[in-house]
């Protein structure tokens, strides 16, 4: 009878011991969310998961952006660097905006520092963090 008992002792916890290793780390979920607070700028940067394997993005400045030509402005994270003519955001002196929806996890923003620049000048920095 002991011997039973140590046995299923033994496979449970091999049972058990298994199945947590074998349990990938979970992933963002719908709803989640991230952003930046651009205090210069008045503007927010916000990623939300919206499904499984899809985000939300939305960028906003409200104040100083100068020129029209949106290949003057880039948006930095991360190892990331593109302009906002690459990243289709429009330019509306002093405001710049852009909404999108793009396969991608908001877990790859999370704790990435994000800058602004226009040509080598940064205009402002902020770490994206949980919202």
């Amino acid at each position: 009878m002991k011997a039973k008992i140590i046995a299923t002792f033994i496979v449970l916890f091999a049972f058990v011991f298994t199945n947590l290793h074998a349990t990938p780390l979970p992933r963002a979920v719908v709803g989640d969310k991230v952003g930046a607070i651009l205090e210069k700028l008045d503007g927010k940067f916000e990623v939300t998961q919206i499904d499984v394997d899809t985000i939300s993005v939305d960028f906003e400045v409200n104040k100083g952006i100068t020129e029209n030509d949106p290949r003057h402005y880039f948006v930095q994270f991360g190892n990331f660097t593109g302009s906002f003519f690459d990243l289709d955001i429009t330019i509306k002196p002093p405001k710049a905006a852009n909404k999108y929806k793009q396969a991608g996890n908001v877990d790859d923003f999370l704790n990435k520092e994000l800058s602004i620049f226009n040509d080598d000048e940064v205009l402002d920095s902020a770490k994206i963090l949980v919202h």
